[in-house]
């Protein structure tokens, strides 16, 4: 039936603006329901857009299959665009979203062509239009526990760092430098405009203060993480998160760190800086590595700009 509504329509530009309007209700209705975190948004939207599109619009035999590729392009990109302003996204979450996004309307378009080349090949039935199955399961990742996997995250860098025990805990309550440069992925994300620390006492809550601007320059976001110094010894420093409402607590949820302070010589000191997070977002092959790695370069940062004394 949708299939025939569609094809009545004959103007391409109306059916995208209501392609628009059926991805941002389904998204919708995804947020509304908590699903918004597991892979029916970021691989069953992608997979029935495709799905969708190619069937208003499947390509001839005689149809270049290069350009059919880059309409199907085209079009998922204005649908993916179109319902992210409708429903507020920010630039994160689409920079984010792409890569996986175009991955699947990818594999959606060769299963069809590959069908459609055996098809004509064998001139008869084949079985290749069953591979989309495969995706269409992969989405229901993260909808129950039973569908989910490990969630617990702890990622470690170390650094040799010229200065004393002594001296690196000084630095941490030092304000910090929030221009400097930092790695293109942590680019992406937005510095904290304030940063609260005044001292290492067990007990002291650090206050760190963001402010987002989901379209550069608009719909704005303000949130702050408290981290509290849960335990200091000599050469051991905890803390823990205690609230975040900041704009990352939608991705993952940062559950603390840890410093390790070994001096290894004369005013040299070896610092192991482990961050633990739990991950929010689903599927696990696609935001695991991702989280993981734009964590990892975090460590780095704090290790190059905040631990290392000036």
């Amino acid at each position: 039936m949708i299939k025939s509504m569609f094809s009545r329509i004959k103007n391409k530009n109306v059916q995208t603006l209501l392609a628009i309007g059926v991805a941002s209700i389904l998204i919708r209705l995804l947020i509304q329901y908590d699903f918004d975190r597991s892979a029916l948004l970021y691989v069953g939207i992608p997979f029935l857009i495709a799905i969708f599109l190619l069937t208003i619009d499947r390509p001839k035999h005689s149809d270049n299959w290069k350009r059919s590729y880059l309409n199907l392009v085209i079009l998922s990109l204005a649908i993916m665009l179109g319902s992210s302003i409708v429903l507020f996204e920010g630039f994160i979450c689409v920079v984010m979203f792409m890569p996986i996004y175009f991955g699947v309307i990818l594999l959606v378009f060769l299963f069809e062509a590959l069908g459609e080349y055996l098809k004509r090949r064998r001139n008869g039935k084949n079985y290749v239009h069953v591979l989309p199955l495969f995706i269409a399961f992969g989405a229901f990742e993260g909808v129950l526990p039973e569908f989910s996997f490990e969630r617990d995250y702890q990622v470690t860098s170390e650094k040799i760092i010229l200065g004393s025990v002594d001296d690196i805990k000084n630095q941490l309550i030092q304000p910090i430098n929030l221009n400097n440069s930092r790695h293109w992925m942590l680019e992406l994300f937005p510095m904290p405009y304030e940063v609260q620390a005044e001292s290492l006492s067990p007990g002291d809550i650090h206050t760190i203060s963001f402010r987002y601007h989901r379209w550069f320059v608009t719909n704005t976001h303000e949130g702050s993480m408290k981290l509290e110094i849960s335990e200091v010894k000599d050469n051991y420093i905890r803390t823990t998160f205690v609230d975040d409402t900041s704009y990352i607590s939608n991705y993952l949820e940062l559950q603390g760190t840890e410093i390790y302070l070994t001096p290894i010589g004369d005013k040299q000191t070896k610092v192991t800086l482990t961050i633990n997070y739990h991950r929010f977002l689903d599927p696990v092959w696609y935001f695991g590595p991702l989280q993981e790695y734009t964590v990892k370069r975090t460590a780095q940062f704090l290790l190059d700009d905040m631990i290392t004394p000036k």
